[in-house]
């Protein structure tokens, strides 16, 4: 049984794990301002003091640092288990592939989140799973490098990259207090390691400096500098992080991981991402003037340039639409809308699209389009499910022609309710946490009002109108109940475009009329040749409604300049008489310059944009990666055995101490000592003293240790006794742990990682093995 005393406990490192962890924990400092709830909090506190003790027992009990390592990482991955997937294990311990289904929903949730709200974002399963993951993952990173494997140099990289995710994402410029933590404790790390590597240099027997002076009379004047130059190094960082101003992102997902402009200041790229979260509130935020879009149009009453849409409605969000590429009509478009009557008059018009950034498959243009001509090389396809087109190359440039309403629309057609059986369910589900409150407020609006038309014009002006106000902020109310967010929106009747469109879609298929949302751009602004240039900011959504007669027909319930009047035929006489510029933009067409040269085509997507779409295969990744770590945990296990080989073999005392021989010759060697030439022990014992640096007490164990072998291998049977082979296991792990401490981070590595003797022990295991042929 392993003895716990003064030397082990001094290797089980314990200050030095306990400041690890809680640099791990000031890495997670800033979330507390980006998420809502601190539920993640108390979970991520208990494994990272799990990871901490773990690590300590097992250094202190002398376990191969390999197996430390290995042994944290699976029972913080137990911790993880325990706390969000128990429910899914086979006999409560077996994972099962409804553990691996479980791990890829929550991390779906935790990117549908940091994707769609602004900071601070609600704490969900997912977003708590996340966190808590990612941060016992650091623990692990950080106390195997910086405590186990005694480089907290090194240990700064997972810190600085937890850090950086989370200060990057705060909406607002750095606080000093969190780079000081982070700093701070990183320095103590830095700081223990240095007291550990000097206490061991001074020694009764060197004299290592010049003159009569011992090396350690030296050393409070190095420690004194170190000290003096860390503290004026932090100071200077945090007058810097003070000084410097700051351009910081403005949504919780836009930070290094999915916002150009927080990698580069003034950065010209035009990417949007509403086309993925349904939700253009990032965009709305974005202050970047570069072009996504940048057109002609020959209409003098412009309309919003239409992306996509989608019935579908989960969990409180709006989710993108799932395509079936076999319903695709490749390159075709319908010559009139499905569903139009042939009364109502249609006047075509057309756009050229001059400068088009918008990546594939996406394509804005106005709604009822009829033909499209792409540039050479470039081709779509149509989806009739959704009416939306369905780009498949690069489209640097393309001429768009489209129909609009022209006139006032006849009488005589009957506007009608819809017969809900032609329909999918989706367009007529109603959400049902908000149900109540949908059903009470469209029954007061729309009354007794049976034509459809006239019922959605009156849900539209009832949003149109106060005390609905426009605003990118949602009421605090609304942001503490993620759960209801329409509920929330329709009693402070404050939201930006995404509210009000989702209010009036519940509130017409309340009413028996199928809705659904639409997302895409405003017209975008003039510029002096006559173009109209589109930015990030000016994306919009809107709800389609099915009008018998009509068709699918765009409505505009959002007030204010952000979206501006509604179309035509759904406005009332008084408000057709004060039609100002807005979704549909009257303008005055300018003579046709010289042709703007043709741009670039578009980027493709970065990883960062489809972050949230690789989210649900990291489950699977984290698996391959444990299987990976598994096999390189082989290496340092067959290592072990081979170190042990003669202890394991061995019957007597004299046995025994050769095993602890071999044990102490293969140890070195793992760590950059050759191993001695078979001369006699005193030759050997100066080998070793010239090729390590030890103390007094390492010099005092190896002189024991060639003392003990040289009474086993030459004076008189029984000279060496048990309590002689103990003493000498004892001197040699003593030995080996200076030599491991002064020597540098990389041979620590690898001897931590791929030690020699592990391959030594593979190579002599296949020897014996074609021996045996």
């Amino acid at each position: 049984m392993t003895r716990i005393d003064g030397d082990a406990l001094r290797r089980g490192m314990w200050p030095e794990a306990f400041v690890a962890g809680l640099a791990t924990l000031s890495v997670a400092w800033p979330l507390t301002n980006l998420l809502r709830e601190d539920t993640w909090l108390i979970p991520a506190i208990g494994l990272v003091l799990l990871v901490v003790v773990v690590g300590g027992v097992l250094r202190t009990l002398d376990v191969p640092a390999s197996l430390v390592s290995l042994g944290q990482l699976l029972l913080g991955i137990a911790g993880i288990t325990v706390l969000y997937l128990r429910d899914t294990l086979w006999r409560g311990f077996l994972p099962t592939q409804e553990t691996l289904e479980r791990v890829g929903s929550l991390l779906q949730q935790a990117g549908t989140v940091l994707q769609t709200y602004a900071a601070p974002a609600p704490t969900t399963a997912g977003v708590s799973f996340l966190v808590v993951t990612v941060l016992t993952l650091t623990a692990v990173s950080v106390d195997s490098m910086g405590v186990t494997g005694r480089a907290p140099a090194s240990a700064g990289i997972p810190l600085a990259a937890g850090f950086l995710v989370s200060v990057s994402n705060s909406g607002q410029a750095m606080a000093p207090w969190f780079f000081a933590a982070v700093a701070g404790l990183w320095l103590v790390m830095l700081a223990q390691q240095g007291y550990r590597v000097t206490d061991a240099w001074p020694s009764e027997r060197r004299r290592e400096s010049r003159g009569s002076d011992d090396i350690s009379s030296g050393t409070p004047r190095s420690r004194g500098l170190a000290q003096v130059l860390g503290v004026l190094a932090l100071i200077a960082a945090l007058g810097g992080a003070l000084a410097i101003p700051h351009q910081p992102p403005t949504f919780f997902g836009g930070g290094l991981a999915r916002n150009p402009d927080a990698r580069q200041v003034d950065s010209d790229t035009g990417q949007v991402s509403f086309t993925e979260t349904m939700d253009p509130s990032q965009d709305l935020r974005n202050q970047s003037q570069a072009p996504v879009l940048v057109y002609r149009n020959s209409a003098t009453r412009l309309e919003p340039l239409r992306v996509t849409a989608t019935e579908r409605w989960e969990d409180g969000r709006w989710v993108s639409p799932d395509r079936d590429p076999s319903t695709f009509v490749e390159g075709a478009l319908p010559p009139r809308p499905p569903g139009m009557s042939e009364q109502i008059d249609l006047t075509s018009q057309t756009m050229t699209v001059i400068g088009n950034e918008l990546p594939p498959p996406h394509l804005a243009a106005p709604s009822l389009l009829s033909g499209l001509r792409l540039t050479e090389g470039s081709s779509y396809s149509f989806d009739p499910t959704d009416s939306t087109v369905v780009l498949e190359d690069p489209s640097p440039q393309f001429e768009a022609t489209y129909l609009s309403v022209s006139g006032q629309l006849p009488g005589d057609v009957g506007w009608t309710r819809a017969d809900p059986a032609n329909f999918d369910a989706d367009l007529l589900a109603v959400d049902p946490v908000s149900e109540d409150a949908i059903t009470a407020l469209a029954q007061e609006v729309v009354g007794d009002e049976n034509n459809s038309l006239s019922a959605a014009i009156l849900i539209q002006n009832h949003l149109r109108r106060a005390p609905y106000t426009y605003s990118l902020e949602l009421a605090p109310a609304a942001e503490a109940d993620a759960d209801d967010p329409i509920g929330g929106f329709l009693e402070t009747r404050q939201g930006y475009c995404v509210q009000f469109a989702t209010a009036m879609v519940m509130m017409a298929r309340q009413q028996g009329i199928p809705a659904r949302m639409a997302v895409g751009f405003l017209p975008g602004t003039s510029q002096p040749d006559g173009t109209r240039r589109v930015v990030a900011a000016d994306a919009h959504t809107w709800p389609e409604l099915w009008i018998s007669g009509m068709g699918w027909t765009r409505f505009e319930p959002t007030p204010g300049f952000h979206a501006g009047q509604p179309p035509a035929y759904a406005r009332s006489a008084s408000e057709a008489d004060t039609e100002q510029q807005t979704t549909t933009i009257t303008q005055t067409v300018a003579p046709d310059p010289t042709p703007t040269p043709t741009p670039t085509a578009a980027a493709p997507p970065t990883a960062g944009d489809r972050f949230g779409d690789l989210l649900p295969v990291l489950g699977q990744a984290l698996l391959v990666v444990l299987v990976i770590a598994a096999l390189m945990a082989l290496v340092p296990f067959i290592g072990r055995r081979y170190r042990e080989e003669g202890l394991r073999s061995a019957t007597s005392p004299e046995e025994t101490v050769e095993g602890q021989w071999i044990w102490l010759t293969r140890s070195l060697q793992d760590l950059g000592v050759e191993e001695p030439p078979e001369r006699s022990p005193r030759d050997m014992r100066r080998h070793y003293d010239a090729g390590t640096t030890l103390n007094r007490r390492g010099e005092e164990a190896l002189g024991r240790i060639t003392a003990t072998l040289e009474r086993s291998r030459y004076a008189a049977p029984d000279s060496v006794g048990a309590d002689d082979a103990e003493q000498m296991g004892q001197d040699a792990h003593k030995v080996v742990d200076q030599v491991r401490q002064h020597a540098p981070w990389n041979i620590r590595a690898n001897a931590l990682l791929l030690p020699s003797s592990g391959l030594d022990g593979v190579r002599a295991w296949f020897g014996r093995l074609f021996t045996r042929r």
